[in-house]
């Protein structure tokens, strides 16, 4: 992957200047943002992202900063090392043992998941009837107050396990770390900045 390309994000907000600060505070849907800012490098998948009301999103683009310390995991053993893909799984895993993305535990499903994007996604422990039951329910029956229920539940989850890989690089000492994610199965490239420091200023496109 070039990493020093066109990032792209999608927003509701106007921007600036990229920050992290006070994001806690913010909500989108019904979590709250990210320790981190999530870039792409395709235009509508970074409007898909952007939250807020209909019509209402943006999209601004930046480029990192020559010399920023990213860990690009697009194809762990190719675009970094083995050691360092499997140091930050080791802390992502430490982060809520049993609780975040299975995929997480296993070195070969880890580095897959990076590939094709499916790292982004919850992967439901094999047993928990509880968690299969919501993913059946989200699928099946979304326009049910149920089904409702349990995208939302998904949806939580899976930005808790998200937020693991977050907190796991912010320790790792990265300012930013490359890959991929998968949406509607098609995968595009993203990029998660842990400091705002290293991105050029936002030029809105």
């Amino acid at each position: 992957m070039n990493i020093f390309t066109d990032w792209l994000h999608g927003t509701p907000s106007n921007i600036t200047q990229w920050k992290l600060n006070g994001r806690e505070v913010f909500n989108k849907g019904s979590a709250p943002l990210h320790k981190g800012l999530f870039f792409t490098t395709n235009h509508a998948f970074a409007l898909v992202n952007a939250g807020g009301p209909a019509g209402s999103s943006k999209v601004y683009k930046a480029n990192l900063k020559p010399g920023a310390c990213v860990l690009d995991l697009s194809d762990p053993g190719v675009t970094c090392t083995n050691q360092d893909s499997e140091h930050l799984r080791q802390l992502v895993v430490s982060r809520r043992p049993g609780k975040g993305n299975i995929q997480s535990e296993y070195q070969f499903y880890w580095e897959k998941g990076w590939r094709t994007g499916e790292i982004m996604k919850y992967a439901v422990r094999p047993g928990d009837q509880q968690m299969a039951q919501m993913a059946e329910l989200a699928l099946n029956q979304p326009k049910t107050a149920a089904g409702q229920l349990a995208r939302n539940v998904l949806q939580k989850t899976t930005r808790d396990c998200i937020e693991d890989i977050v907190e796991a690089s912010i320790l790792a000492g990265y300012q930013a770390v490359a890959g991929n994610e998968q949406q509607y199965g098609v995968t595009y490239p993203i990029l998660i900045v842990l400091e705002p420091s290293v991105l050029t200023s936002p030029v809105k496109v």
